[in-house]
């Protein structure tokens, strides 16, 4: 894998924002100063109120500096989206690389982060999807947890104790069709396809799992690499974009339907995916 670099890929970096201009400067210069270099930079602002756009002007000039060869566009919603997936569409739509990083506007990553998970594509042309794992950090920029690894295996597994590439439906029937196994959409890179923009806009009409749902009907066809170390940082704080509770479960049970419908699934796999929504509506006090 040594001359990865050799083989650089167009990579285009979707950066949704609203409301996190305190965190815009971290995000951006995150994003340029990666060791695998950025072919495309698209900030989207969702009609922000709290001085997002100065601030993104800022870092766009900022980008430049650092990266003189950079594309770099802008969009300004003149009225508020209502919904963190929307931005993700008009971002694909607007992207011209061969590969999509969409990284929200609150997260941070590591500065070869670019460089490690490209590194998937390159192994195995047939992976659509690549990610690395992700750290939990506080409205600070506090590591708080060094990954989701116990989360995302409750059955311990051990899954995600190294990295793979595997292909993605068998992804789906050993874990990924139990819960949502990627935990942040900013740890993930897409191969653009057709596909890519076709299940997102599928997924924009759910309300709490369209991310479980996109990453799934790629996988159906392609391959997943995971790299298993924390190279992407996932900010929790007051404002994050996660809403509960009856959505949440109708949803869940909607996708582990459609995953027993469409896939031979182990009979223990399909206890676990009872158990989690169990779980899922304990949570929720949908039952005690």
């Amino acid at each position: 894998m040594d001359d990865v670099m050799s083989d650089t890929k167009k990579v285009s970096v979707i950066v949704p924002n609203y409301n996190y201009a305190r965190y815009l400067k971290w995000r951006i210069l995150s994003i340029v100063k990666q060791s695998y270099p950025i072919y495309e930079l698209i900030i989207l602002d969702d009609n922000s109120k709290d001085g997002s756009k100065t601030v993104i002007k800022q870092m766009a000039a900022e980008a430049k500096r650092i990266n003189p060869d950079i594309k770099l566009k802008l969009i300004w919603n003149k009225e508020n989206s209502g919904k963190a997936i929307s931005q993700w569409v008009r971002g694909v739509e607007e992207a011209t690389g061969d590969y999509i990083w969409i990284a929200e506007a609150d997260d941070i990553a590591r500065k070869d982060f670019l460089k490690e998970v490209m590194r998937g594509f390159t192994e195995d042309p047939e992976v659509v999807l690549a990610y690395s794992e992700s750290a939990i950090i506080n409205k600070y920029g506090i590591p708080i947890m060094p990954n989701f690894r116990r989360s995302r295996d409750k059955e311990g597994t051990g899954h995600f104790a190294k990295s793979y590439i595997r292909p993605g439906r068998q992804e789906i029937e050993e874990i990924m069709a139990i819960r949502c196994t990627i935990p942040n959409v900013s740890a993930v890179v897409f191969k653009n396809t057709p596909e890519l923009l076709k299940y997102l806009k599928q997924a924009e009409k759910l309300e709490q799992v369209g991310d479980w749902y996109l990453y799934a009907r790629l996988l159906e066809k392609g391959k997943i690499f995971y790299n298993q170390k924390s190279l992407n940082f996932f900010r929790i704080h007051k404002g994050s974009a996660t809403k509960r509770g009856e959505a949440h479960v109708r949803e869940v049970d909607g996708m582990h339907r459609y995953f027993k419908k469409h896939y031979d699934l182990d009979a223990t796999v399909k206890s676990w995916m009872d158990a989690e929504l169990l779980r899922t509506k304990r949570k929720y006090g949908i039952i005690k």
